[in-house]
């Protein structure tokens, strides 16, 4: 379960940096007014900040956004563990091998939007999905 939430920030962070906006572009909501527990998504910081704390991860920046509201923005851990930087939320990472999560992630997106099935096969011929 606990590597299921690491799999879903993953996926949240790589929603956020890749969409081409700044956060500065979006309004600040509390997550009780867009539909999130604020305690749930404090957990969520707090297993981000256990893992840090037991090295497993340097850092993280988590962004949740929500019908065009920030309702969680903040960063944990380390830009320089060393010389003791804290990382900033405005960190700027580098990615490497992320087509699965990319390619997972818009797979999701066709399925809630009826594009695709769970049944449909890996290659089918007779349907583009150019245009989607």
């Amino acid at each position: 379960m606990r590597s299921l939430r690491r799999a879903a920030l993953a996926v949240l962070l790589v929603i956020v940096l890749f969409r081409p906006s700044s956060a500065a572009e979006f309004a600040v909501a509390r997550p009780e007014d867009a539909g999130f527990s604020g305690a749930a998504l404090e957990r969520i910081v707090t297993t981000l900040k256990d893992d840090v704390e037991r090295g497993a991860i340097p850092g993280a920046v988590l962004v949740i956004v929500r019908d065009g509201r920030i309702v969680l923005f903040d960063a944990v851990g380390f830009l320089d563990k060393s010389a003791g930087t804290a990382l900033p939320r405005e960190a700027i990472f580098r990615i490497y091998s992320m087509s699965k999560p990319i390619t997972s992630v818009a797979a999701m997106i066709l399925l809630e939007r009826g594009r695709i099935l769970l049944s449909d096969p890996v290659q089918d011929d007779s349907r583009s999905l150019v245009g989607l």
